[in-house]
C-alpha cells in the first residue's frame, strides 16, 4: 500500500468520491497520515471475508462509512456494524471482517503508520480483555446506542483511548459551535457520523462544509472552530493524540498566535 502524503493544508475527504474514482471493490486506499496513524479506506463486495489474523503489538479499529459488516474478534460474539459504528480490536487478538447485506461496504481502518513493518500473524491470536461496561475500547460502539444512552446534546464521550489515540463522539444541536482553538505540533481529524458541519479555519481560508461520511483534516497550528449547521443534530468522531493541548486565543490575550 502506497504511503499517504503528509498533509500541510486543511482538506475535506469524501469517501464516496474515492469509491467512485476507484470503482468496484475490493480495494483499499490510504487517505492520510497524521504522524501517528494511517487512515485507510477499505471497500469490499458482499460476501468477501478477510483472513483471520492478529496484530501482535498494536490496536486496530474501524469506523463504518456505509454498508453492513460482520467482525469476528477473539471469542467475542460476532459484531454486526453499520454506518457510524466503531469497532475496536485489541492488540494480539485474532480477527476477520466480512461484508454482509446486498451491497459493497466502506470502512476506515485506523492503524499505526509503521504497521507494515510490524509483526502480524495468521490464526486466532490471544483473546484480549476489553472494556466490559462502556466506552472507551469496547469491541463495538454503536452510534445509535450512544445517542440513546447519553441523550440530547451537548456531550462528548471517548470511544477509543490508547497509547496512540483519543477518539471521541461529539454531539451538537443545530447552531452549536466549538470555541475556536489550535493545537501546537499536532494534527486533528474528524469523521462526520451524522448531520452537517462547518469548519472555520484561520482568518482568511475558505470554509469547509462536511456531511455524513466525510473526513476533515486540519494540520497542526491552524485555529479552527466547528459549527453544526442544518436542521438536525450532528455527531462527529474527533481523532487526536491522547494528550493534545488546546490553545484558546479568543479567550487569552497572552496566548501564542496560531499560524495562518
Amino acid at each position: 500500500m502506497k504511503h499517504p502524503p503528509r498533509i500541510s493544508e486543511p482538506v475535506r475527504i469524501r469517501p464516496s468520491e474515492v469509491a467512485e474514482r476507484l470503482g468496484p471493490p475490493p480495494w483499499h486506499e490510504a487517505l492520510l497520515d497524521d504522524g501517528r496513524n494511517w487512515a485507510v479506506l477499505c471497500s469490499d463486495p458482499p460476501g468477501r471475508r478477510t483472513e483471520t489474523h492478529a496484530n501482535a503489538d498494536f490496536n486496530e479499529w474501524w469506523v463504518v462509512v456505509s454498508g453492513e459488516l460482520r467482525w469476528e474478534i477473539g471469542s467475542h460474539p460476532p459484531v454486526e456494524a453499520r454506518a457510524g459504528d466503531v469497532v475496536f480490536c485489541p492488540a494480539g487478538t485474532g480477527h476477520s471482517v466480512e461484508t454482509i447485506g446486498d451491497g459493497p461496504s466502506l470502512r476506515v481502518a485506523v492503524l499505526p503508520r509503521d504497521a507494515g513493518a510490524r509483526k502480524a500473524s495468521g490464526g486466532p491470536g490471544r483473546d484480549a480483555a476489553v472494556a466490559p461496561g462502556g466506552p472507551p475500547n469496547m469491541i463495538h460502539t454503536r452510534v445509535a446506542g450512544m445517542l440513546e444512552l447519553f441523550g440530547p446534546p451537548k456531550w462528548t464521550e471517548h470511544v477509543v483511548l490508547d497509547d496512540r489515540n483519543k477518539a471521541g463522539f461529539i454531539h451538537y444541536a443545530p447552531g452549536m459551535s466549538s470555541n475556536p482553538h489550535w493545537h501546537p505540533g499536532l494534527d486533528e481529524w474528524w469523521i462526520v457520523l451524522k448531520g452537517e458541519l462547518r469548519w472555520r479555519i484561520g482568518s482568511n481560508r475558505p470554509l469547509i462544509e462536511a456531511r455524513q461520511g466525510d473526513i476533515v483534516f486540519i494540520p497542526e497550528g491552524l485555529k479552527h472552530g466547528i459549527t453544526s449547521v442544518g436542521d438536525d443534530t450532528t455527531v462527529r468522531l474527533a481523532v487526536t493524540p491522547p494528550d493534545m493541548p488546546h490553545i484558546y486565543t479568543d479567550d487569552d490575550a497572552q496566548a501564542p498566535p496560531a499560524r495562518d
